[in-house]
């Protein structure tokens, strides 16, 4: 496919944010921006935030390159119907002549048969980015930590080698691990906490999720969330406490700041050890390919991928040095990047 027009935008549509990034037919990204979009509210969010990058980009005659992984958001029946209706609302607003939509091995797809190989569609932002990377590493292994999920992928002489492509089985490799830097709640990582000196019973309740923790240690800008919180209210320090106060049946004014800290601490170093321990299963997989390879970090929670490459002994790189301009925001945001880089090198 070749094309004259002066710019190329991937997006990446998922189920809480819509992620586009826009470059030039040489490669250099230009912009890069997320977007708040909880699909599973409805998919006028969707419409809303296809509005909101359009008049923001200036985007609508870009070439445009399409993944997601918003199909499976509960608003759909399936998945099938997933993919169906997220087409059907983004080209009611970027012409369907522009749109190419990433089908991982299979190439690129018109919009019309994406529908039709929706297996192919569904799910596949991981494949991109692990794509790109292994476009310019040789050997490593790939960490991407968003707000809601891990992917973990092997690279082995510039090619990424997952040992499967659906979600269930994926899951079951441990390839993909529902644990992300914001939305995942703290009773899903364990149902008991430290406090005091005694190990106390959670409440069984989403009160409080990872992103508390993350603010609260200081790895999060709580200006930068664009999630809602578990109670939906802002993300300051003192709500954050608050809300994992709820989890031990207390008031964050019954233990000093510092107590709060701590435990946050905890629940960051029990997601730490779930996200090492899947990496050293995907690694027993792959152990002669990918031995003392490099960990190459992406997404919001790439210092979570930094702190597993210091316990896994391997040095470390981050997405961002990868592509050009390096920023933080093509690191965040590695799907949409690579989406768009890919469809720059093979559609024109």
């Amino acid at each position: 496919m070749t094309t004259n027009k002066s710019f190329i935008t991937g997006w990446d549509i998922g189920g809480a944010h819509l992620k586009v990034a826009r470059c030039d037919h040489q490669g250099t990204l230009i912009q890069v921006a997320e977007f708040s979009c909880p699909l599973w509210q409805g998919i006028h969010y969707l419409e809303q935030a296809i509005q909101s990058v359009l008049e923001q980009f200036n985007n609508k005659d870009d070439l445009t390159a399409v993944t997601m992984t918003g199909e499976l958001v509960d608003i759909f029946p399936d998945r099938q119907i997933g993919v169906t209706q997220i087409l059907d609302c983004f080209t009611q607003f970027v012409p369907e002549q522009n749109c190419s939509v990433y089908a991982g091995d299979k190439g690129w797809l018109s919009a019309k048969e994406a529908k039709q190989q929706w297996q192919n569609v569904a799910s596949r932002n991981w494949q991109a980015s692990a794509s790109l990377v292994a476009s310019k590493i040789n050997n490593g292994l790939f960490i991407d930590i968003g707000s809601t999920t891990t992917d973990i992928i092997p690279i082995h002489q510039s090619e990424a080698i997952p040992s499967s492509y659906t979600d269930n089985r994926r899951q079951t490799s441990r390839e993909l691990l529902y644990t992300g830097t914001i939305r995942t709640p703290l009773i899903a990582l364990t149902n008991i906490a430290p406090f005091n000196g005694e190990l106390v019973s959670l409440a069984a309740e989403v009160f409080a999720t990872m992103g508390d923790c993350w603010v609260l240690l200081d790895q999060l800008n709580p200006n930068t969330i664009q999630d809602s919180s578990a109670d939906s209210k802002s993300w300051s320090k003192d709500n954050c406490a608050r809300r994992i106060a709820r989890l031990l049946g207390l008031d964050s004014r019954d233990a000093s700041k510092e107590q709060w800290q701590q435990l946050a601490l905890w629940f960051a170093q029990q997601q730490i050890h779930q996200i090492t321990n899947a990496c050293l299963q995907v690694l027993s997989a792959h152990t002669e390919r990918v031995n003392d390879a490099p960990i190459i970090g992406a997404g919001i929670g790439r210092f979570i991928a930094q702190q597993c490459a210091q316990q896994l002994g391997r040095p470390y790189i981050d997405f961002s040095s990868l592509v050009s301009p390096t920023s933080h925001e093509a690191a965040d945001h590695a799907p949409a990047v690579a989406i768009a880089l890919l469809a720059q090198r093979d559609l024109t």
